[in-house]
């Protein structure tokens, strides 16, 4: 018979993948529903303005709460320094999500700071934890994903159009958050207990 610890493990990793995979499904909406927008052309965060818009912004919701849980779940299993400071990266990765899902695009300052903080520093994060945690056994994993994060972000800012307009730059921020939502899917699914 599981224990109450199992049964509340389990639980904690349903709702953070259920919140991942909420992102997942508004993100394939907005797309589906936004068929005005240039998929090749246009930010993710402009489909949260406009009809649909909200289900976008939901889905912001959800992935910084699942980036809240995970990294919840990483302080808890801490051992050195080091996984707390991969902690406080992935807290300040989940804030700026936080900032884009409350400001809307049209509003530029926190809406852009909260993409920063989201894009620029959740590749840090997955570094940070890859090199910290060496007993988690989606360690290559977490390696690959870590890799390609940085490397569309270095495309990202590349590129780095004020107008986002250039398909690259488009590409290369939704190529990086398919790779860190995979990543979190993967972990909140897998999530070590407790």
């Amino acid at each position: 018979m599981p224990t109450l610890n199992a049964i509340s493990d389990r639980r904690y990793r349903n709702l953070a993948f259920a919140c991942a995979l909420w992102f997942c499904v508004s993100v394939i909406v907005v797309h589906i529903v936004r068929d005005d927008l240039s998929l090749w052309h246009r930010t993710l965060s402009i489909y949260a303005v406009g009809p649909a818009g909200w289900v976008l912004t939901l889905g912001f919701f959800a992935i910084a709460i699942t980036q809240f849980m995970i990294a919840f779940r990483l302080y808890q299993l801490r051992r050195s320094a080091g996984d707390q400071l991969a902690v406080a990266v992935l807290v300040l990765a989940a804030i700026g999500i936080l900032l884009v899902a409350i400001f809307p695009y049209p509003i530029r300052l926190p809406h852009n700071t909260g993409a920063a903080l989201q894009l620029g520093l959740f590749p840090v994060f997955l570094l940070l934890h890859w090199a910290w945690r060496r007993d988690d056994p989606l360690r290559r994993f977490t390696l690959v994903c870590g890799l390609l994060s940085v490397a569309f972000f270095l495309l990202l800012a590349w590129n780095g159009e004020t107008d986002y307009n250039l398909g690259t730059t488009a590409m290369a921020q939704k190529s990086q958050i398919l790779v860190n939502t995979l990543w979190l899917l993967v972990y909140s699914w897998r999530m070590p207990a407790r």
